[in-house]
């Protein structure tokens, strides 16, 4: 858990190289996301009706989590170098 590497980076590092700065930057963005989303549900489950909490945590939610991993396929795109293995054939 408490490594040199952020989660991301090891799930990823094999697939799309970046700076280290990159990748803290993704790591607590998630972080932070989820913790802003777990906040949200949180002030909706107790401050509005149930019908409400469904239908944000079904639609409104959802459209968040899509938003956000746009934004951050943008970022990635700018700053990645995909890493391609090459297979050799005998």
């Amino acid at each position: 858990l408490f490594t040199d590497k952020s989660l991301l980076e090891r799930m990823m590092a094999e697939h799309i190289q970046l700076p280290t700065t990159v990748w803290f930057r993704l790591n607590i963005s998630w972080v932070l996301f989820f913790i802003g989303s777990g906040l949200a549900n949180l002030y909706v489950a107790f401050n509005f009706d149930e019908a409400t909490w469904v239908n944000f945590k079904l639609f409104g939610l959802l459209g968040l989590t899509i938003v956000f991993i746009i934004g951050q396929s943008i970022y990635l795109s700018k700053h990645a170098i995909e890493v391609t293995k090459s297979t050799e054939d005998n």
